[in-house]
Formats: structure tokens, sequence, C-alpha cells
């Protein structure tokens, strides 16, 4: 009987609101869905302070991260590359998709939408 690999869990998930010029991001202990936030610039200088943030809590943003986002086209291009280039598992869903899943929301906050992108990654992170 032949088995098939279970993609192992990650210990941390980084959830990224992309605008044109920032990323408004989300740390969440895989295990405990404990959620950090801030806020980084759209450009390669953000992307360093990005990667370097989650490790003065622990998570090396490597292999053991996934990194979810919604898919925004150009402005998610640069930071794609980026994650990829550093072994960041890196999970893109459509906007469309995870406003389905939270319902009917009233107003308009990237932080906020930072902990949903974070929240839905964590409901369904076997999908990933």
């Amino acid at each position: 009987m032949e088995k098939t690999m279970q993609p192992q869990a990650p210990a941390f998930i980084l959830g990224i609101d992309v605008s044109k010029d920032s990323l408004d991001v989300c740390l969440a202990d895989g295990g405990d869905g404990h959620m950090l936030e801030s806020k980084f610039n759209n450009n390669p200088s953000g992307f360093r302070r990005m990667e370097a943030w989650p490790r003065q809590h622990g998570c090396e943003a490597g292999t053991d991260t996934l990194c979810y986002l919604e898919h925004t086209g150009l402005y998610t291009r640069q930071l794609v590359h980026y994650l990829l280039a550093r072994e960041v598992r890196v999970w893109m869903e459509s906007a469309l998709q995870i406003k389905r899943s939270i319902g009917m929301v009233r107003g308009k906050d990237d932080r906020v939408d930072a902990q949903r992108i974070c929240r839905y990654a964590l409901l369904h992170q076997r999908e990933a």
C-alpha cells in the first residue's frame, strides 16, 4: 500500500493585505492562533523589514511559514518573487473568495483585512 505524504501544517501564518504602497501584515502562530500586526512598505526595503519582523517573535519566515495573500495583480508580483526566493510557502487567493467566506462586512481597514486574511488561512490551511 502506497502512503501519501500529507503536507506539514505551518508553524506560522503570515496574512498580508497588499496595496500599491504598503503591506499590512498579520502574523499568527499556527498552534494557538495568537496574532500580531505590523505595516511595511511595498518595496524591497519593506520586504526585508517584513522578513526581520517575525524573527522577533520566534518565526524564521522560511519553509515553516505559510504566507497568504489576496491576488492583487501587479502589486503582489515583487513580493511573491521575494518570498519564493526565500523558500516561504505562498498561497494566493482571490479577494472575492475571501470576502464570500467572511460574509457582509462594513468598512474598509487594511489592518483588519490582514487579520481576516490570516484567519481565513488558519481555517483553510489544509487546502494550501
